[in-house]
């Protein structure tokens, strides 16, 4: 009799799981078609150094879980030192991405990003303007609001790093570490009938 009410237990906890599960995760809508637009906006402070960058996209749904675009990226990095003098980053670039929906809003990313970066001290441009080139594999996660909205975000590894030797120097890379977290919103193009 123990192992009957076990059991019955045990179907009663996958279900209730299960039906949990759904509520969290819904389906997603059918975006197939569809362009899609929106970006992502950062601003931070640490210590002495302000961080902005802004990073619109421009994407196209080729089928419900594919997705391929592009991004334009600005990065600005101010590092206010009145006794050295302060030095300022201004990182341009453009960045080709693609992304699959592999469950329900979860997805996997990938993107080929080359950025140019022109560096300024105490005012005056120094000779540390260069191109990197980063590629960049990650997974995230969009919640829909609607059939054509979304919020995303997502945790990606920047392949490129470490492939120069002095990675750690903020000359050599315009990324402080290999690991990058993004958060952004999303919108979509109606399809015309």
């Amino acid at each position: 009799m123990k192992k009957f009410f076990l059991l019955i237990s045990m179907m009663l906890m996958g279900v209730t799981i299960g039906t949990a599960q759904i509520r969290l995760f819904p389906d997603v809508p059918n975006m197939k078609g569809k362009w899609i637009t929106g970006g992502n906006l950062g601003l931070g402070m640490a210590g002495r150094t302000l961080y902005f960058s802004i990073a619109p996209q421009l994407g196209y749904r080729v089928t419900n879980a594919l997705e391929v675009g592009v991004r334009a990226i600005y990065d600005l990095d101010c590092n206010f030192d009145r006794y050295n003098g302060n030095t300022t980053l201004h990182h341009f670039g453009l960045a080709g991405y693609t992304s699959m929906q592999v469950y329900k809003g979860f997805f996997i990313h990938a993107e080929d990003e080359m950025m140019y970066r022109i560096a300024r001290f105490n005012h005056q441009t120094v000779d540390a303007e260069k191109w990197f080139n980063s590629i960049f594999v990650g997974a995230g996660y969009r919640s829909y609001y609607s059939s054509n909205t979304y919020a995303y975000i997502m945790v990606l590894y920047n392949l490129s790093w470490g492939v120069i030797p002095e990675t750690s120097n903020v000359w050599d890379t315009p990324y402080s570490n290999p690991i990058s977290f993004r958060v952004g919103y999303c919108f979509g193009f109606p399809n015309k009938k």
